[in-house]
């Protein structure tokens, strides 16, 4: 899993492949929306190999600026086309010359002849903005059923957001859980207090929660922080930061990306925690129980499997 933190110090560099261990504490990877590169990782002409939801894939920038994410291998003859070129607005693979366009259909091959009607490379959804290539995964390819929100930039007195990219061996559903489990902002990262502000909000794919904190400056004086959390699934959540004493806002995004089939201070916990299905909740652990009930709509069920029974002879 590929954790980004945009409002942290630091560059965003290439993508780099995780060693996480498959295991079976989480139903598969959940659908949604889930960051995949940085904007200017990728210009105008650029083709990058990435990986992402157990999948090789290809994220390129065509000649006029458009950002495309496609499966990593030609259907044609099974070239990685990592290795292919941007021509206009088209990928060339740099095998036979085949060129796909946006919607994965093959336009052209350097034999000049017909284009063989089957020859499609697979496309995934794609949005870009705020500085960021979302993609959509459903394990059934199903379109996207909701959006993640445009959020204010320089254009409207915002600074643009700055990011750090960290791999983690835990879930996106474990970081997730970060925003409403209270009882460890005190233990963990050494906040005077916490607590929540109200109930959460749940509507379809979106989790509203809010809490605040206190944290001690020196031996007298605290700073006091308030919480304003939206989950937009597993893959994105944007945290509204508001410090009164400074008449200060951040807009945080914590988003998590999977690698394979399946921050700061945190990680150590996650790469070494068990998932608990059903935890043994105390009061001041926070509405993880709402949240346990609210994740489980990302995860598409495998249907059960029949049983053959024997066949008798009369």
């Amino acid at each position: 899993m590929s954790l980004h933190s945009p409002t942290s110090w630091g560059r965003f560099g290439p993508q780099q492949e995780s060693n996480l261990v498959e295991n079976h504490r989480f139903p598969g990877i959940p659908l949604g929306w889930f960051t995949v590169a940085t904007s200017e990782e990728v210009r105008p002409g650029q083709v990058l190999p990435v990986k992402y939801f157990g999948e090789e894939l290809i994220l390129y920038r065509t000649e006029s600026g458009e950002a495309r994410l496609t499966d990593a291998y030609c259907p044609h003859m099974g070239a990685h086309l990592g290795s292919g070129k941007v021509q206009g607005e088209n990928l060339r693979c740099s095998f036979h010359g085949f060129e796909f366009g946006g919607d994965g259909r093959c336009v052209r091959t350097a034999y000049g002849k017909a284009v063989p009607r089957k020859a499609k490379l697979g496309t995934w959804p794609i949005r870009e903005h705020n500085g960021y290539v979302f993609a959509w995964y459903h394990p059934e390819g199903k379109q996207p059923s909701w959006e993640v929100p445009v959020l204010p930039g320089p254009a409207e007195g915002w600074t643009a957001f700055r990011t750090r990219a960290i791999n983690v061996k835990s879930h996106p559903q474990e970081t997730s859980e970060n925003s409403v489990d209270t009882g460890h902002f005190v233990q963990v990262h050494g906040f005077g207090d916490a607590w929540t502000e109200g109930d959460l909000e749940i509507e379809g794919h979106l989790l509203k929660g809010a809490y605040g904190i206190e944290y001690p400056i020196g031996a007298k004086l605290s700073l006091v922080m308030k919480f304003n959390v939206e989950v937009h699934g597993l893959g994105y959540s944007l945290v509204r930061v508001q410090m009164p004493r400074f008449n200060a806002s951040v807009h945080a995004l914590v988003m998590s990306s999977p690698v394979d089939k399946e921050v700061g201070q945190d990680a150590p916990i996650w790469e070494t925690k068990r998932y608990v299905e059903k935890p043994i909740l105390a009061e001041g652990d926070g509405p993880i129980a709402e949240y346990r009930r609210y994740c489980k709509q990302f995860y598409v069920q495998e249907a059960a499997k029949t049983t053959q029974l024997p066949v008798v002879a009369a």
